[in-house]
């Protein structure tokens, strides 16, 4: 994937204004396009969401391409993912999923973020019915 940059699906604080955009995104990605992905979007209670690739709904965010590996291998940390460690010790789980474009064109595969059924019971996490994490 990196031949065309790292293509990242995002649905909460990395969202453009959203909390983390300035500090991990803005300046360091060379396109944003909004994007949808079939899951479940939660409240984690924690001030920022978590996607489950499960259920008939859509969750609405954006692909943000990074150029550069150290700003990718950056999100890892954030979301709590470790590629050679167990799924289950994870607080998120980096996988490629297919996207389309708000109106239903495929825009083709983007990396996201997917929580852990673990840290979702932990949280209590609420199902947020429109599939949008404001900003």
């Amino acid at each position: 994937m990196s031949e065309n940059g790292h293509r990242v699906f995002v649905y909460g604080t990395l969202k453009p204004g959203g909390h983390y955009w300035p500090q991990f995104c803005e300046g360091r990605v060379s396109s944003v396009t909004p994007a949808k992905i079939k899951g479940t979007l939660y409240d984690l209670h924690l001030g920022y969401p978590g996607l489950r690739l499960e259920g008939d709904t859509f969750v609405q965010g954006f692909i943000l391409t990074f150029e550069s590996q150290f700003d990718f291998d950056r999100l890892d940390e954030l979301e709590g993912y470790m590629p050679n460690r167990p799924e289950s010790e994870n607080e998120y789980n980096r996988l490629e999923v297919e996207c389309i474009s708000p109106d239903g064109v495929e825009l083709g595969a983007a990396w996201i973020y997917e929580v852990t059924p673990a840290v979702l019971k932990r949280t209590e996490g609420t199902r947020i019915s429109d599939g949008i994490w404001p900003i």
